[in-house]
């Protein structure tokens, strides 16, 4: 127990509410969600331990190859030739920095091999977290550095595209919000996990459309970047792309021209070609990692495994069908941390952001900002599809051929979905509740809530590791 360093975290996060609520009601809200971002996201930076984040080696193999200048991995003799940083790292994993000497230990850049680093994923998730290394190593720092930085410009991200989100939204601000404060996702974020980038950049093409949704005239400058976005996240998360067709919702006369209302009809399927395509490409870098023994071992193909569903129609009606039974355990992993040996929760937690997440949705109001009946089915049509599909795409990918169950065994969690609670909301909205329930200082009280959640999972760490 280090009661010191607990005593000036506990310190810390209250001289930081303090600090956030006083002016609060001065600050617009995408200033606010900055500083907690930020704030918050760097005591998560420096307690939690060295890379036990969810896949956070892989990630950290990924960032050091980028951080060499190395875009796209080359396997070479069963590995890929990252710096001997990554050993030094990983022989401490899920150690404080109490716990070892990483901080007085010198970098050693020499070339060693680390059978896995995601390179199937898109280089340029990379290149932040890559910076904070590069900049580790050029100023001649200690291990401990390398991490720290990464981890910290990952975080910086994440903060500014997020506020900025929440700024360029002209409406919708508070979902986007409490969004992107859940503390697993500031916890992704101040990592060097790829999930910084994919959930940060969902919430701003979600914000985008909204920004289009209230736009007079839509330009193709405009429509450009909210394609755009999609692209990046979906090169990750193949579902995400159906993001895209939320701009069929806006009609033929807020176009600036014919020409860019036809190309808005149009570019959505040339992005679910592209994205289909890529994922069939990184699918086979995917067979480039330690993850090969497992698949062989398994019996897992994804080929023979979409034939034996088409082959068996009853039984794979049956396992679609029992899809919904993962609700409670994504509930109940939206504060579960590290999904390794070092897995901690707490049901209390969870249970406390059901209840604030549920009220939220029910009672939401924004002037002049809704949605008819028709196109709420539609979002909720489009959450499910990608809920769906991101399951199904599990499935086939980590699955024994003819296994008959849809569970938590292949790799399904509740950060890959949080860029889909911004939706709901807008799904959700009770006009009956909203119109009766009037709250005071509405915004504080959320900000409140997201704060006090946040400090929640800081505390639990530190009384699980410290």
């Amino acid at each position: 127990m280090n009661f010191h360093f607990e005593l000036a975290i506990l310190l810390i996060l209250l001289i930081s509410g303090i600090f956030i609520l006083l002016y609060s009601s001065n600050m617009e809200l995408y200033k606010v969600s900055f500083i907690i971002i930020l704030i918050f996201g760097l005591i998560m930076t420096l307690t939690t331990p060295v890379l036990i984040v969810c896949d956070e080696s892989e990630h950290f193999a990924r960032s050091d190859l980028t951080a060499q200048g190395i875009l796209n991995p080359e396997y070479v003799n069963g590995g890929y030739g990252v710096t001997h940083l990554c050993d030094q790292l990983f022989s401490h994993s899920g150690e404080t920095f109490f716990d070892n000497n990483l901080i007085n230990e010198k970098i050693d850049s020499s070339i060693s091999f680390y059978d896995s680093c995601f390179a199937h994923n898109p280089f340029y998730a990379y290149l932040i977290s890559a910076f904070g290394i590069f900049l580790a190593k050029l100023l001649d720092l200690n291990v401990i550095w390398a991490m720290w930085l990464g981890r910290f410009f990952n975080l910086l991200f994440y903060a500014v595209v997020c506020s900025y989100s929440i700024k360029k939204a002209p409406v919708y601000k508070i979902p986007l919000f409490i969004v992107s404060c859940i503390p697993l996702a500031i916890y992704q974020a101040a990592s060097f996990s790829a999930d910084c980038f994919i959930i940060s950049v969902s919430i701003f093409s979600i914000a985008q459309f909204i920004y289009l949704y209230k736009s007079s005239k839509i330009t193709v400058y405009d429509l450009s970047i909210f394609f755009a976005s999609v692209l990046l996240i979906s090169l990750f998360k193949v579902p995400y792309v159906l993001f895209s067709f939320f701009i069929l919702l806006i009609k033929r006369d807020r176009f600036d021209s014919k020409n860019i209302f036809l190309l808005s009809r149009i570019v959505p399927f040339i992005l679910l070609g592209i994205s289909l395509a890529y994922t069939s490409y990184a699918s086979a870098l995917l067979l480039n990692s330690a993850r090969r023994d497992y698949f062989i071992g398994n019996n897992v193909n994804s080929s023979l495994q979409l034939n034996n569903l088409l082959d068996y129609p009853f039984k794979t009606m049956l396992l679609v069908s029992s899809i919904f039974s993962f609700t409670i355990g994504m509930i109940t992993d939206l504060f579960r941390f590290s999904h390794a040996y070092w897995s901690y929760e707490s049901p209390l937690l969870y249970g406390l952001f059901f209840i604030f997440f549920t009220f939220v949705c029910l009672t939401y109001k924004e002037k002049n900002f809704s949605f008819s009946k028709k196109n709420r089915l539609f979002f909720f049509i489009i959450t499910f599809l990608i809920y769906s599909a991101i399951i199904l795409i599990q499935y086939l990918s980590w699955a024994p051929v003819g296994y008959g169950k849809l569970d938590m065994i292949i790799g399904v969690y509740s950060r890959y979905y949080i860029p889909l609670l911004v939706l709901f909301p807008l799904i959700f909205k009770s006009d009956r509740l909203s119109s009766v329930i009037d709250i005071k200082n509405y915004d504080l009280k959320v900000i409140l809530c997201s704060l006090i959640f946040i400090s929640g999972s800081i505390i639990l760490t530190i009384s699980k590791f410290y």
